[in-house]
């Protein structure tokens, strides 16, 4: 349920007052209440770590005016609207997901509003927009992925498709971007998301070998399993690829090395996969193990402050309000100059990955590529 507007736990703000300097607003709209809570949550502590409050000293020229959400989107053109005219934010963190960045996106523009929003989805290059985006998306994983593969050698693919929105959207992609890297997806096969028996979907994709031959009779030759492909993409979730590398193991088919999206990065994947997953790869927006200096200290501080370790989702909102806290740090709080520096942006060197903008609001972002050694989960750089 959404509280009324003037409800304190949907208007807040954060406002380091260790500083002296005068505070530039800025918008932050999230799901704070409702099914998207514990995102919402993730969101704002990464923006808390950013804005230094549970630091000594002096604090940022930002001040957060946070707006929640909760389960209604339709609510968020209204509370984009009091962020506007009651509170002359510079610009706006936030929504989460395709359809709340599309309402986001439409009223900002309207209001020339520079917004950068947390959603998976590819938004249409719009000239002269002012929505961004600082998540990665479908086509960003698929391009590391693939780009991963052919630096590994590795050249054929068989495709393993769940029957939901995600998974379909990302084998699309991934079928569609592969002969750019000199990659062949030669099979593919779907099945139901729900499903905890792969056997029969396996035993499709690598038929038995044929017998062979009796002496002296013209045959074909043993068809060995595995032998037109090297590696299965899965893009669905950290269960569900290690049940179908449990299943690889039973039916003893060797030497196929699984690739995945982000959607692996969960203990799941050791937990239900154990030494089946050996050498699987796949992504990350966020590796707390990395050799990067910034992403480690981050990654101390906030795990010394919330006492957990963050995800892509904290990372994320962190570089969003960074990026924003270095152009009011050094410039005039003005919204098209923001929209200019957005659209300039380049190689910005972010915890969740090394970011650059377009002027057509494209991302561009680096991604963290994982792999399984003995039971262990390393950051590769193929």
């Amino acid at each position: 349920m959404v509280m009324p507007i003037n409800s304190p736990a949907l208007s807040a703000s954060l406002n380091n007052s260790a500083g002296t300097t005068t505070k530039n607003a800025v918008g932050v709209i999230i799901p704070l209440t409702g099914k998207w809570e514990s995102i919402g949550q993730k969101i704002l502590k990464g923006i808390e770590t950013a804005d230094g409050i549970f630091m000594d000293g002096p604090g940022t020229n930002v001040e957060y005016i946070i707006r929640d959400y909760g389960n209604d989107e339709d609510s968020i053109p209204l509370l984009i609207k009091d962020l506007d005219d009651n509170h002359h934010v510079t610009g706006i963190i936030g929504p989460v997901g395709e359809h709340a960045g599309d309402i986001a996106c439409k009223e900002a523009q309207e209001r020339h509003l520079p917004s950068i929003v947390f959603t998976q989805a590819e938004m249409p290059p719009r000239p002269g927009t002012y929505c961004f985006r600082n998540f990665l998306t479908i086509d960003l994983q698929a391009k590391a992925l693939l780009s991963t593969a052919r630096s590994m050698g590795i050249t054929r693919f068989a495709v393993m498709i769940p029957d939901d929105r995600f998974g379909k959207t990302f084998a699309e992609k991934f079928q569609h971007m592969a002969p750019s890297f000199g990659i062949s997806v030669v099979r593919t096969i779907g099945y139901s998301p729900t499903n905890v028996d792969f056997k029969q979907q396996l035993k499709t994709l690598f038929p038995a070998p044929k017998k062979t031959p009796s002496p002296g009779k013209p045959g074909e030759k043993p068809l060995n399993r595995g032998s037109d492909f090297d590696a299965i993409f899965v893009p669905d979730t950290a269960a569900n690829a290690a049940m179908i590398a449990s299943y690889l193991s039973y039916l003893n088919i060797r030497n196929i090395r699984l690739f995945g999206p982000t959607l692996w990065d969960t203990p799941d994947l050791l937990r239900v996969g154990g030494k089946n997953v050996e050498n699987a790869v796949f992504l990350s927006g966020f590796y707390q193990g990395t050799v990067l200096s910034a992403a480690r200290e981050f990654n101390t501080l906030f795990s010394s402050t919330f006492h957990y370790a963050p995800s892509s989702w904290e990372a994320s909102a962190y570089d969003t309000a960074r990026i924003l806290q270095v152009f009011l740090q050094s410039q005039p709080p003005s919204r098209d100059g923001l929209r200019e520096y957005l659209k300039g942006l380049k190689n910005y060197p972010g915890v969740s990955g090394t970011t650059s903008f377009s002027p057509d609001g494209a991302l561009d972002k680096t991604v963290y590529i994982l792999t399984v050694k003995d039971n262990a989960i390393y950051e590769i750089h193929p």
